[in-house]
Formats: structure tokens, sequence, C-alpha cells
């Protein structure tokens, strides 16, 4: 859970940072676009309140990258 919060608070520094031409670099996976951001802190709410991310489609590409380099693993 404290990995999934970090998440979130990373997402929220560099969304404070952004300017229309930004893509965005989480734990060395670049090209992270606004909606990446948004769909990683989906995730990481879910695991912060369920635990899991059971429900959710199973993440893949940069998405599961990132959830990876954080440590935070799921059953979906």
């Amino acid at each position: 859970m404290e990995k999934a919060r970090k998440l979130i608070n990373d997402i929220r520094v560099k969304k404070q940072k952004w300017n229309e031409r930004s893509q965005f670099t989480l734990k060395g996976v670049r090209n992270l676009s606004m909606s990446d951001l948004d769909t990683l802190t989906l995730y990481a709410e879910h695991i912060i309140l369920y635990g899991h991310w059971q429900g959710l489609l199973r993440p893949r590409g940069s998405i599961a990258e990132v959830l990876t380099k954080y440590g935070i693993e799921g059953r979906g």
C-alpha cells in the first residue's frame, strides 16, 4: 500500500510540472502520457482500497512496467 501511495505522490509531483508538450518519465519508464498517469493513478488507488487490481484489466506495456518498478503487484 505504501508503494501505491508513493506512486500517487510521484504522479502528483509530475503533473504539477506539466505543460502541454510534456511527456513524463517515472522510474526510468519514458514517454508516459497524461492518460498513462491517470491510468496508473486508477491502479494505485484501486490497490490502496482493495489490495489488488481484480476487476481491472491486467496492466500491459509501460503501465505494467511502471507498476513493476514500483514493486506493486496485484492479482488480476
